[in-house]
């Protein structure tokens, strides 16, 4: 084929005028000396019509990408505003996320990159028909800047599930008090009638780490060693990672309640339990089988650090008193190896549910209410008591089996003591109206005094 023929074929085939009208001349701009340069300037102008063609593709793309951005910028604010319509009543962040709190706050985010969307998540995921809150309204901080950048939010909600007093600066400042000596001395189940056995907690988090929705895989195995080295300056008891533990070994640990229960949906999509169980773990004073330990601690489960001490029976003055030296032994670790818990002035100790915050205390007893339980208006009195109440059902098919774990709700805007004593109290209530029925007598709940 000569090149004018040629010439007149790749037109023909609809090339551009501007990718052949160097046609003859070759890559270098000389002109071409007959049929020798011929090949060299076909491939020369097949390298010209590749660079328009992608050319023309890469504007394209653009022009798409415009088109998009344009459209996205004339959306109604509206269009990324949470869909609540299936939450209950109930729901928090139902309550207190309008849309004019969500465009104050959708955009803000803090020092170590938390936003709004990534604390939410867990209560905009929530299944079809649920009644959302699990835990409180689906919200946990991203880390301890939370408090503070989303304020706007999270004040109010937590104001009203601690039922905290108002302050001219918003919440109900935080008091510390882990002081044994002041608890009620009054003994609940001297008999161990009712009292399975008691178990106080406290939830801490790690100043300058990210929490557990937003923690990243490294700051994670970071935590857990500081953990261990913490608690390797104990006299006894070990530090078991939850990696490191046969599934035999890490179903009877969740059975005998030495360790949680592993992630449920809720977890999963809350994001406090990612890359489960790496970096978790538990460490006991005793693992001997068959025994209870007295203090445990468990790391990275839904925050940093829970300190955890139990017994059998409602011995709660006992229980405090190991919890208290525990808590204050395993702190002066941690200044020992740099580092401190998040303490803010005015709500307390800091972690990823605003639930557990303020004292971060859940003190709790599972007692035997088996007539109680069942009469009408025992949620309600619970709740007037300013306790709550949750169901122990039998594994095995979910009957009644009538032990409730009984502990504090509120834990901002009253001390330690205050609330372990509150706790105390309600229950000594409970058991009395327990002991009544088993006596045969009639009681009206709505008419009972708390």
């Amino acid at each position: 084929m000569s090149s004018t023929s040629f010439r007149k074929a790749i037109c023909a085939a609809g090339v551009p005028a501007a990718a052949v009208i160097n046609f003859g001349t070759n890559c270098h701009g000389k002109q071409a000396e007959g049929r020798q340069n011929f090949q060299g300037t076909a491939l020369c102008l097949i390298k010209n019509l590749v660079s328009l063609t992608t050319t023309r593709c890469d504007s394209d793309e653009m022009r798409h990408r415009r088109h998009v951005t344009m459209e996205l910028k004339a959306m109604n604010k509206a269009d990324s505003f949470p869909n609540f319509s299936r939450h209950g009543k109930d729901s928090l962040l139902k309550k207190y996320l309008t849309q004019n709190v969500y465009d104050k706050l959708v955009r803000k985010e803090t020092s170590l990159g938390v936003r709004l969307d990534d604390m939410i998540r867990a209560g905009v995921s929530l299944p079809l028909g649920a009644t959302p809150p699990r835990g409180v309204a689906g919200i946990y901080a991203g880390d301890a800047e939370s408090y503070r950048t989303f304020s706007l939010l999270l004040d109010p909600i937590i104001g009203e599930y601690h039922r905290s007093e108002k302050t001219r600066r918003g919440v109900q400042r935080h008091k510390t008090n882990l002081d044994p000596m002041q608890l009620h001395t009054r003994q609940l189940d001297p008999d161990g009638r009712y009292i399975l056995y008691t178990r106080l907690r406290l939830a801490r988090s790690l100043e300058g780490f990210r929490f557990s929705p937003c923690i990243t895989r490294q700051e994670r195995r970071v935590i857990e060693r500081i953990v261990v080295d913490c608690c390797n300056e104990w006299n006894k008891g070990k530090y078991l990672s939850v990696m490191d533990m046969s599934n035999a070994m890490h179903d009877d640990l969740i059975k005998r309640r030495i360790l949680p229960q592993d992630p449920d949906l809720f977890a999963a999509s809350a994001g406090t339990h990612r890359d489960w169980p790496d970096a978790r773990g538990a460490y006991c004073d005793t693992w001997e089988t068959g025994t209870l330990p007295s203090i445990m601690v468990w790391c990275n489960m839904e925050d940093h650090v829970w300190i955890i001490s139990t017994s059998k029976g409602g011995n709660v003055q006992d229980v405090f008193s190991k919890l208290s030296k525990a808590v204050l032994s395993f702190e002066e670790s941690l200044h020992r190896c740099g580092h401190k818990f998040v303490n803010d002035r005015r709500l307390g100790f800091l972690n990823s549910s605003p639930a557990n915050i303020g004292t971060a205390l859940r003190a709790s007893v599972h007692v035997k209410l088996v007539r109680l339980g069942r009469h009408p208006g025992f949620d309600n009195f619970v709740r007037r008591l300013r306790l709550e109440a949750r169901a122990e059902y039998l594994r095995a098919d979910q009957r009644y089996s009538g032990i409730f774990d009984i502990g504090n709700k509120q834990a901002l805007g009253k001390s330690d003591v205050e609330l372990i004593n509150v706790m105390i109290d309600g229950v000594a209530r409970l058991i009395e109206l327990e002991k009544r029925l088993e006596r045969g007598e009639e009681i009206d709940l709505t008419r009972e005094a708390p």
